[in-house]
């Protein structure tokens, strides 16, 4: 059982030091250019470990980046399934506030995939991450009346917009907190966009 674990937990500690390496070389070469040479060298491991756990760099970046969904979609769904009324003013929108923190506890990631070298679909899959969240958000909340606009316009803006500022923050080096940001999506989207400039509607 023990040897079990231990090798469970260097198997872990591989498929990390990989991942890593990865990443430290997607800032300097475009995906099509780098090689499982260059992996494995800037790992220190040979090429038969890395093929060991991976098919290929294709298959280490779909691995990467559904375990980082797997993580968002999990802990949104977990604040998701508390959800029922319209958040306060002076507090930030739990869904918001997950994606925010979720963002800056992986900077290195998302600041890769998002700004330097995106590669594949993770601009549409985030895009779909959170437009499923706040349909359910949706779907859960107590409404009086219909939804005011067609609901996947609205879907598309909520979901949209927020990327959007996902990117300009990162690309701004984070200067305001996850808390701070959160906040602001919240009172946009709780004032509406003339409200929030200060026009009487």
């Amino acid at each position: 059982m023990n040897d079990s674990r231990g090798v469970d937990r260097r198997i872990l500690r591989t498929r990390i030091i990989i991942s890593e390496a990865f990443l430290k070389i997607l800032p300097k070469k475009c995906f099509a250019e780098i090689s499982v040479v260059n992996i494995a060298q800037q790992a220190n491991i040979n090429r038969s470990t890395f093929y060991a756990h991976f098919l290929d760099k294709e298959d280490l970046l779909e691995n990467m980046v559904n375990e980082k969904f797997q993580l968002l979609e999990q802990l949104l769904a977990e604040r998701n399934s508390h959800l029922g009324s319209v958040p306060s003013f002076n507090e930030p929108d739990p869904i918001f506030a997950v994606l925010f923190e979720h963002i800056l506890e992986h900077d290195e990631f998302y600041r890769v995939m998002l700004l330097i070298n995106p590669a594949g679909n993770f601009n549409i899959r985030l895009n779909e991450v959170i437009r499923e969240t706040f349909f359910d958000r949706i779907s859960q909340l107590d409404r009086e009346q219909k939804v005011q606009v067609p609901l996947d316009i609205l879907l598309d803006h909520i979901s949209f917009s927020t990327i959007g500022m996902i990117h300009k923050w990162i690309a701004d080096h984070k200067v305001c907190s996850p808390h701070h940001m959160a906040l602001q999506l919240t009172r946009i989207a709780l004032l509406g966009t003339y409200k929030a400039m200060g026009a009487s509607v």
